[in-house]
């Protein structure tokens, strides 16, 4: 092993299975002191077990893994911590009723005294950590389900660092910040690796991969298929290191796509404190993306539209007709559709299968005239989903929370087919999901487009936007600023549009 003075993590023939999947096939891994790499793979390409086997989640079963140059056995989170090892997952694992303080130094409180919680001392290392991380202006004694998301997660990385990490492990951390909270984030990191400290910066943000890492490691398929200097690569390149094969057409809009009648027109939507006054129609057959800066008010467009929030003032018609949707049952019967934001939150029932899942929204549809389940109507409906849309599962009564989150994305997109709705809305549908799953999302999005479904998307991504919709409204300052269509849908229009400048 050659630069064992600097190396912190040496990971030899690394292998796991679960019954019928080989999940990490010998992975060999080797990370510096003060490095940032990126982790970059499809979902189920294994980097999720790779990252449960480094932080004592999963225990391997074979393989050899060095750290700080000893030979070490990481079987529980305990040991993972104790060496240094701190990951920061997707999900949030703070504590949401505790104050931010007793969060960042919850490991350091005597159990048996529960004053020291409150302590003066406490929290005036609290605040210095809080500075440091540009939330200086927020109270450590705040109780931490107070907080933006985006606050949230900078206070999540916040109490890995304080821990004197050696290795932090970062899994899509930048999926709830804003562009603002992205760039302290990442101000953040350089610092901790100045202080030496390493990351693995696991993202389907390929952006911003490039701008942060020093390194990329790519997986796929259970196997680690090349490391590289970031700045050898370009990102066609990697791309397709990611899929396996020539980087394809993924964007399957086609700006010629037929318009059919109108099928849905907001008129004067008013929602305190952010919408002051939107219009917009949408037709048969198109495909319509709200654009906006984090904080615009676009997914509280689309809530009341659906009938999960109200509105202060405003009209909804739909196929002509004047509508008032009191909630998400009303909406569903005049034919909408809609794939939120969280789909963990909003979208999935974690603990329930496949099968409760995708027939939840049409549960009518399975049943006969003295209201019993036709068990296999519904099991043959579920397996034509599972093979349309390629769900990745052994089988379709699997609970929802073991797929990957590009299959879960899929069991929520299946649910809504199974109602064959006529206006269909998206909700930043393909965040957190791989380059593979992002390419099926959009065949299937075009299609329903062009079988005549009205389709409304967004996205946090504007090159999703300008690629796969036929016109774009831009939401700034509670109002429609701009509207685009054609030619004219391109990043610098839009940018411009969203932010002023």
């Amino acid at each position: 092993m050659t630069n064992d003075y600097e190396q912190l993590l040496a990971v030899t023939n690394l292998s796991k299975s679960y019954p019928g999947v080989k999940a990490l096939k010998e992975i060999n891994f080797n990370l510096k002191k003060g490095e940032i790499r990126a982790l970059v793979g499809e979902n189920g390409a294994g980097k999720t077990t790779f990252v449960k086997i480094l932080g004592g989640v999963v225990k391997p079963d074979d393989g050899i893994i060095f750290f700080n140059g000893k030979n070490v056995r990481i079987n529980n989170p305990g040991i993972a911590s104790d060496l240094g090892i701190a990951i920061v997952h997707q999900e949030r694992s703070l504590f949401p009723n505790l104050s931010i303080a007793t969060n960042l130094f919850f490991s350091e409180i005597d159990s048996d005294n529960s004053v020291f919680i409150f302590d003066r001392k406490l929290n005036e290392k609290a605040k210095k950590i809080l500075i440091e991380f540009g939330l200086g202006d927020i109270s450590p004694s705040l109780i931490v389900r107070r907080l933006e998301p985006g606050q949230q997660q900078l206070v999540e990385i916040a109490r890995a660092a304080v821990k004197n990490a050696k290795l932090i492990i970062l899994d899509e951390p930048t999926s709830s910040l804003s562009r603002r909270e992205t760039n302290l984030l990442f101000s953040i990191i350089k610092n901790l690796k100045k202080n030496g400290v390493s990351i693995i910066f696991v993202s389907h943000r390929l952006d911003e991969v490039f701008e942060l890492c020093d390194s990329i490691t790519v997986f796929r398929d259970g196997s680690l298929i090349d490391t590289a200097n970031s700045k050898s690569l370009t990102n066609t390149a990697l791309i397709e290191m990611i899929l396996g094969r020539e980087e394809k057409e993924m964007y399957h809009s086609s700006s010629s796509t037929k318009k059919g009648k109108e099928v849905l027109k907001i008129i004067h939507l008013k929602i305190e404190p952010k919408i002051i006054d939107v219009s917009f129609s949408l037709h048969a057959g198109e495909i319509l993306g709200i654009a906006g800066l984090l904080g615009s008010g676009k997914t509280e467009i689309v809530r009341s539209i659906f009938g999960l929030s109200k509105m202060d003032s405003g009209e909804i018609l739909i196929n002509g007709s004047t509508e008032k949707i009191q909630n998400p049952r009303q909406a569903i019967k005049l034919g909408l559709g809609y794939i939120p934001e969280d789909r963990h939150k909003d979208g999935l029932i974690l603990e329930k299968s496949i099968k409760d899942n995708i027939i939840l929204g049409n549960l009518k549809s399975y049943s006969n005239a003295i209201g019993w389940m036709d068990l296999k109507k519904e099991n043959s409906a579920t397996e034509k989903h599972r093979k349309q849309l390629n769900i990745n599962t052994p089988s379709i009564f699997r609970y929802v929370k073991f797929l990957s989150g590009g299959n879960q994305q899929k069991v929520v997109l299946s649910k809504w087919l199974e109602t064959k709705p006529r206006v269909f809305i998206l909700d930043d549908p393909t965040r957190g999901i791989d380059i593979g799953a992002k390419a099926e999302f959009y065949k299937i999005i075009s299609k329903l487009a062009e079988q005549g479904v009205g389709i409304i998307f967004i996205s946090s991504e504007i090159q999703e936007i300008i690629s796969i919709c036929h016109r774009v409204v831009v939401i700034r300052n509670g109002k429609i600023n701009s509207e685009f269509s054609g030619i004219d849908i391109n990043a610098a229009k839009l940018l411009m549009s969203m932010t002023g400048d």
